[in-house]
């Protein structure tokens, strides 16, 4: 059974087509003049290349390859997900992009986010793609289940239709209003995990932690190259190689303060004095660097455990079908 309903499908431009050998197609209700895919007009209605084109556009299989050791960096709940409103909030800009591998893919102060395609408002779509390759079908359904989580509110669905963005699709003749969009939605964020393809087990993700997996799990310098200079790219690996060079120069000037000291004229009044200061703040300084070294190591140990033991929780309250409440996903990882 299709998981849309007929009755609030908000595309009607595509029919279902079962031939007598039962092939299923598509084609464009009432265009005859039409044979492409809604909102798509280079993409043929044809099986192949349709096919094709569906298992690029809607497809994730990198993510999907690494996504069961996810846990270890990302909030394992599909529903770690901010509405379009609170994006700002959270001070990020949206970057649109039809790179379904980047859609919830964050980078600082930016978010990348795949447009709502017309052809996936259409029941007769859902229909077809669930009898020619489920994989797909599993696809399309995690990815509009993020649209769930994205579009909650009625200044979501406004921001989601400006001209700024336009991620979701119009429709001059019958105008797509948030109460029928909220419709239509519904039975996408009732699935369950075991419904949806891998990475859609998952919400937001950060782009710098993905990276991190890309080098040892597909074997890539990085997931998504997004610095155009080398500079840009150097710059991120050298900050923390500097701070922990400055901390070991600090620490070796005062040895090298201490071991100068010990070496000097003694019986000089003016001269202990002064030797005695430069050996104290040697000491103190050395004090420093190793307190201040052994309280970064242990925030970042600190911040690495905190975030296992969050996701351990919410992994266990999903196997055991537990219902989160809405405070349970302020902590963790994000």
């Amino acid at each position: 059974m299709p998981i849309v309903d007929t009755k609030i499908e908000l595309n009607k431009d595509l029919s279902l087509i079962t031939s007598a050998n039962g092939e299923n197609s598509l084609s464009r209700t009432g265009q005859e003049d039409s044979h492409s895919l809604p909102g798509q007009a280079r993409t043929s209605l044809d099986n192949a290349p349709l096919k094709e084109y569906l298992r690029e556009a809607l497809l994730a299989p990198n993510l999907d390859k690494i996504a069961p050791y996810l846990w270890l960096a990302f909030t394992p709940d599909h529903a770690h997900i901010s509405p379009l409103h609170f994006q700002a909030a959270r001070g990020r800009s949206i970057i649109v992009t039809e790179e379904v591998y980047l859609h919830l893919v964050w980078y600082y102060d930016r978010i990348f986010i795949k447009p709502l395609p017309a052809y996936l408002l259409s029941s007769a779509f859902w229909e077809y793609i669930e009898k020619t390759d489920i994989e797909v079908w599993q696809a399309a359904a995690g990815f509009m289940r993020t649209y769930a989580y994205l579009i909650k509110f009625e200044i979501d669905f406004r921001k989601a239709q400006s001209a700024e963005l336009g991620i979701i699709p119009t429709d001059d003749k019958v105008p797509i209003t948030y109460e029928r969009f909220a419709a239509f939605i519904a039975p996408f964020a009732e699935l369950d995990d075991d419904r949806v393809k891998p990475r859609y087990h998952y919400g937001e993700m950060r782009l710098t932690r993905l990276n991190w997996f890309a080098r040892f799990l597909l074997g890539k310098l990085t997931y998504h190259h997004i610095h155009a200079q080398w500079n840009e790219y150097l710059g991120r690996f050298l900050a923390p190689f500097l701070t922990v060079f400055i901390l070991l120069s600090t620490a070796l000037n005062a040895m090298q303060v201490e071991l100068a000291v010990q070496s000097a004229p003694k019986g000089f009044r003016n001269w202990d004095t002064f030797s005695q200061m430069c050996r104290w703040v040697s000491i103190i300084i050395l004090v420093l660097v190793l307190v201040i070294s052994t309280l970064l190591i242990f925030l970042v140990l600190f911040m690495f455990i905190h975030d296992q033991i969050f996701a351990q929780k919410v992994l266990h309250q999903k196997r055991s079908k537990v219902k989160k409440s809405k405070a349970g996903l302020k902590s963790g990882v994000v």
